[in-house]
């Protein structure tokens, strides 16, 4: 993963990407620096899997797919915060893998078939969210 600081100049970044078929509508972004993690983004899988393929989000997060002059693929997500916008790039072949093993998991549209509603209503109820 790469920090795009201009239109022809990016810095590697350590991201880690995760999935848990408990939250099966989100996915997790940890950013590492110096062996910590330093910021972590969670938003909707379903960003990822359309961003691959076109423009998808709005608000704090957006997706597009892009093909460098050398034709690359790569994928870009823009974070946005109160203060600052972030603007990562993403190899498209390795995205789409990590995407492939979430929907191995939990194939997309199914959702809600994992989602053990009573557990997380309870712990909301007793205030342990």
């Amino acid at each position: 993963m790469s920090l795009l600081l201009g239109p022809d100049d990016e810095v590697p970044v350590a991201g880690r990407f995760s999935y848990r078929s408990d939250r099966p509508y989100e996915v997790e972004v940890a950013f590492i620096s110096r062996g910590v993690t330093a910021a972590t983004w969670v938003f909707a899988r379903e960003l990822l899997l359309g961003g691959v393929r076109g423009e998808e989000g709005e608000g704090d997060v957006r997706v597009w797919p892009q093909v460098a002059a050398d034709g690359r693929r790569r994928v870009h997500i823009e974070l946005f915060s109160d203060d600052s916008v972030c603007e990562l790039s993403v190899r498209a072949t390795e995205l789409t893998a990590w995407l492939e093993q979430t929907a191995a998991i939990v194939p997309p549209g199914e959702e809600d078939r994992y989602l053990e509603l009573d557990t997380h209503l309870a712990r909301l109820l007793a205030g342990k969210c």
